[in-house]
């Protein structure tokens, strides 16, 4: 199985996390990795080590999920990652990507399939939705086509 760390500023990894058990049930191999205003980016730094330091002994890769390119819990995760192997980092997580993964994972070959497999659901889970009004209907419905 593939490891999940979940990390982004303040409480967005733990919504993210309580959302995803929600829908997809308590998940193995997955630790959360907040950063909250109030701890100093060394304590950051240090909670994503032992993260990954924990998960590295029970499985066999591991993926890196944080909120934003350039913060500092993405910092953390690629300055903890690099002592590491097989531990990948993805930015601009989103649910739908982490429902997809939650089933995904425990069959993946790497960490690197998982990286891909999210991507495309992430990308997926990205819509423009536009629902249409009463008058469109009424004129939809009245017209007989060409």
């Amino acid at each position: 199985m593939i490891g999940l760390i979940l990390t982004g500023h303040g409480e967005y990894a733990v919504g993210v996390a309580h959302a995803l058990e929600m829908i997809a049930g308590k998940q193995e191999a997955f630790k959360v990795v907040p950063f909250r205003e109030s701890e100093p980016m060394e304590t950051l730094e240090q909670n994503m080590r032992t993260a990954m330091e924990e998960l590295q002994e029970t499985t066999d890769g591991i993926v890196v999920y944080a909120d934003l390119l350039g913060g500092s819990p993405f910092k953390a995760a690629m300055m903890a990652s690099v002592a590491l192997e097989n531990v990948e980092v993805v930015v601009g997580t989103n649910l739908p990507m982490l429902i997809e993964i939650a089933m995904f994972r425990e069959f993946a070959s790497d960490a690197k399939a998982v990286v891909t497999q999210s991507l495309s659901a992430g990308k997926e889970g990205i819509q423009h939705v536009v629902l249409s009004t009463k008058e469109e209907q009424i004129i939809d419905e009245d017209e007989d086509g060409i």
